[in-house]
C-alpha cells in the first residue's frame, strides 16, 4: 500500500507529499513558439490495449527492422519499422506489463505472476518460459546468450536465451518503501550494469551473476521514508565505457564502468530516464525541467523550465535534437545545443510515458492509449 501511495504522488505531478496534505504544482501550458522543423506522420497503428489506468508503461522495443509491442491482455505484436505493417499478433495466457524487450532473435515480455515469456521474433511463436520473482516494470536485457530481468522486489536474474534455464539469481535488501519501478539493466561487454531502490548501482557478470563491484549513486537522508527515498529508476548510460547513473533526490554520477571509480557527481533528482550523444548527456528532473549536462565534467550546459509539470518522459536524443513526451500526448524537440523548442506534435490525448525509439531516422512514440506513431522531423 505504502509503494502504490508513493507512485500515485510521482506519476501524479506531486511538488509534495506528506503530512496529510497535497500540494500539486499546475502543468506549464504550452507557449507558441517559432518552429523551425516540421514533423511528418510517416505512419500509425494499433498496439493494443490501454493502460491509461494501470501503473504501467507501454514500452515498445526496436530490433533490426521491426517494432514489438505488448500490452496488458498479453498481446504480442509485430510492426515493420518503415511501413507499419502488423508482421504478426501473438497473446500469451497471462497479463503483462508491458515491458517489451528484442534481441538474439527474441522477444521477451514479463507477466504479472513474475514469468518471462520467450517469442521467436520471426512469427511470434512461444519458445519458453520461465519463472522469475516477481513482475518486472521496466523490459528485460538480452545479449550474449543471457536474458537478464531486473522484479520489483530488487531481484536481477539471468535466463538463458537458449531455454530460459536460471543461470543465476542476484539478490539485494530493498528499502520498505520505494518508487512504483525498476531501471533497465544494461549489458556492456561481459558486464550487467543497474540500479536499485537503495540507491546503488552494481555491476554483476553477465555469464555468473557474480558481483562485480557496487556504488551508492546516493544515501538516504530525511526525517520520514518518503524524504529518504533515493531509487535509482534510471536506466544507466553507458558512453565510450563511462557510466552515468542517476537517482530520485540524490545525484547524477559519471563513473568508471569497469573499476566503479568516481569521476564526477551532480545533485540532481530524476526517475524518469536518460540518454546521451558524444558530448552531453540528457535528462528529466524530478520538476518536469529537461536538462543538458557535460559528459566530461559535469557542468550545466542549458536547462529547460517551460516543461514543468507535465508529466515528462525520459528524453531522447536523436539527429541534434532532443525529444520528450508529456500527458497529453505531445512530443517536444528541443535542441541539443541550448534547449530551445524546434518542434511539436501530439500523438493521441493519452500519456507518453515511455522514452522515444530512434531508428532509421525516425522517432517512434507508443502513448497509454495503445496509439504507436512513426514521425519523421522535416527541418524548415
Amino acid at each position: 500500500m505504502k509503494q502504490a501511495l508513493v507512485a500515485l504522488c510521482l506519476l501524479s505531478l506531486l511538488a509534495a507529499c506528506g503530512g496529510g496534505k497535497t500540494v500539486r504544482e499546475e502543468p506549464a501550458k504550452l507557449e507558441e513558439f517559432a518552429a523551425t522543423a516540421q514533423v511528418k506522420e510517416i505512419w500509425t497503428a494499433d498496439s493494443g490495449a490501454t493502460a491509461v489506468k494501470l501503473a504501467v508503461t507501454l514500452s515498445p522495443a526496436v530490433d533490426s527492422n521491426v517494432i514489438y509491442t505488448s500490452d496488458p491482455k498479453g498481446r504480442v505484436r509485430a510492426f515493420a519499422a518503415d511501413s507499419g505493417q502488423r508482421l504478426w499478433q501473438t497473446r500469451v495466457k497471462q497479463l503483462v506489463t508491458g515491458a517489451t524487450a528484442a534481441g538474439d532473435g527474441l522477444v521477451v515480455v514479463v507477466t504479472r505472476k513474475g514469468e518471462a515469456i520467450a517469442l521467436d521474433a520471426k512469427d511470434g511463436r512461444q519458445l519458453w518460459a520461465s519463472g522469475v520473482s516477481s513482475q518486472a516494470l521496466a523490459p528485460p536485457a538480452i545479449a550474449g546468450g543471457v536474458v537478464v530481468v531486473q522484479s520489483v522486489d530488487g531481484k536481477l536474474t539471468g535466463l538463458s536465451a537458449r531455454d530460459g534455464k536460471r543461470l543465476w539469481r542476484y539478490e539485494r535488501t530493498e528499502p520498505p518503501l520505494s518508487l512504483h519501478g525498476t531501471a533497465r539493466p544494461v549489458i556492456v561487454t561481459d558486464a550487467v550494469l543497474t540500479g536499485f531502490a537503495s540507491g546503488k548501482v552494481v555491476a554483476v557478470q553477465l555469464q555468473s551473476g557474480k558481483l562485480l563491484w557496487e556504488l551508492p549513486v546516493s544515501q538516504p537522508q530525511g526525517r520520514n521514508e518518503i524524504e529518504r527515498l533515493v531509487d535509482v529508476d534510471v536506466s544507466p548510460v553507458v558512453v565510450r565505457n563511462v557510466l552515468y547513473a542517476a537517482s530520485y533526490q540524490g545525484k547524477l554520477i559519471a563513473l568508471d564502468a569497469q573499476t566503479g571509480r568516481i569521476l564526477w557527481s551532480r545533485d540532481v533528482s530524476t526517475y524518469s530516464g536518460m540518454d546521451a550523444d558524444t558530448a552531453n548527456i540528457y535528462l528529466t528532473d524530478d520538476r518536469g525541467n529537461v536538462m543538458a549536462f557535460d559528459l566530461r565534467t559535469g557542468a550545466s550546459v542549458w536547462k529547460q523550465e517551460r516543461l514543468r509539470a507535465r508529466g515528462l518522459s525520459a528524453p531522447r536524443h536523436a539527429d541534434g535534437l532532443v525529444a520528450v513526451g508529456d500527458f497529453e500526448g505531445y512530443v517536444h524537440w528541443l535542441s541539443s545545443d541550448d534547449g530551445r523548442f524546434i518542434a511539436r506534435h501530439r500523438v493521441g490525448s493519452s500519456a507518453v510515458r515511455s522514452q522515444a525509439l530512434a531508428a532509421h531516422d525516425m522517432l517512434y512514440i507508443s502513448n497509454q492509449a495503445g496509439d504507436l506513431a512513426a514521425l519523421r522531423l522535416e527541418k524548415n
